[in-house]
């Protein structure tokens, strides 16, 4: 304590130096439109530099992981080659056609918030455009939502206002995906009526319906299912296929056929 009050009485000229200038600095944010804005585009670049880093670091401690999700993927790659030898008419072939694809490495995520974001190494300059879809780990992740040159911040799947169209199966073709704000490993599936015969296992895809997501692209499978007496719809509890706590790189689709379909839909009185 002795030397901290020796230093201090050395240094005061210094150090009363020091936080008179970091007040004025704070001054002149507050009371300048250009400063507060240089202030703020420098504060995110530098705060999105830093996140790279730690995120490259965190990268290099998870490549054995990171190899057997890729294996995972090729192993799944190969049996829907091997589905399309069997059964031509399945693959969808307008899909192929329809999207294209804009890799991405995230830089910044969360789980445990009714709001979740993630941030994406890609931006306005990559062709990123607000409300594409994103996906990886073998299932749907979000939506993009804000969008700077060379960053993206993307409204994860846990995200209590995102809403996802979807489909069981072989079952049910339109059903809504929502995330309720507790466990990050399930959704609920709405909307799906008492007619149905739903069962645990049952998977559950992506409808396409939405213009951002291809069709039949993994969300989950269906953990419980029940029905009240009284009750229109079942409570469905959905298994996500992805573990969002271990995203490290996904891809943002492209819907080549949008812009054609949104024209139309302006000529609608």
């Amino acid at each position: 304590m002795k030397s901290l009050l020796l230093f201090l009485q050395k240094y005061k000229a210094f150090i009363t130096l020091l936080l008179l200038e970091a007040f004025c600095a704070l001054l002149i944010v507050q009371n300048s439109h250009y400063h507060r804005a240089l202030f703020f585009n420098s504060s995110n670049a530098a705060i999105a530099s830093l996140l790279g880093v730690s995120n490259q670091v965190r990268n290099y401690f998870h490549l054995q992981e990171e190899n057997d999700k890729l294996a995972e993927e090729n192993a799944a790659l190969r049996n829907l080659m091997k589905n399309f030898s069997r059964n031509p008419a399945t693959f969808q072939y307008d899909s192929v056609r329809q999207f294209s694809y804009i890799r991405a490495r995230v830089i910044d995520n969360s789980v445990n918030k009714r709001h979740n974001l993630i941030t994406i190494n890609v931006g306005a300059r990559h062709g990123i455009k607000k409300d594409m879809g994103v996906i990886g780990g073998g299932g749907i992740v979000g939506k993009t939502r804000y969008i700077s040159d060379n960053f993206t911040l993307v409204t994860s799947l846990l995200h209590t206002e995102t809403m996802v169209p979807a489909l069981i199966k072989d079952k049910v073709n339109i059903a809504t995906v929502q995330w309720r704000g507790d466990d990050p490993d399930y959704v609920d599936l709405l909307y799906v009526p008492r007619h149905y015969h739903i069962m645990p296992g049952d998977s559950v895809f992506t409808s396409g319906y939405s213009g951002i997501f291809p069709p039949y692209l993994p969300i989950g499978t269906v953990a419980s299912a029940t029905l009240r007496t009284d009750a229109q719809f079942y409570d469905i509890k959905v298994k996500l296929v992805n573990d969002f706590r271990r995203l490290t790189h996904v891809e943002v689709t492209r819907n080549l056929e949008l812009p054609e379909i949104d024209s139309l839909k302006t000529q609608v009185p």
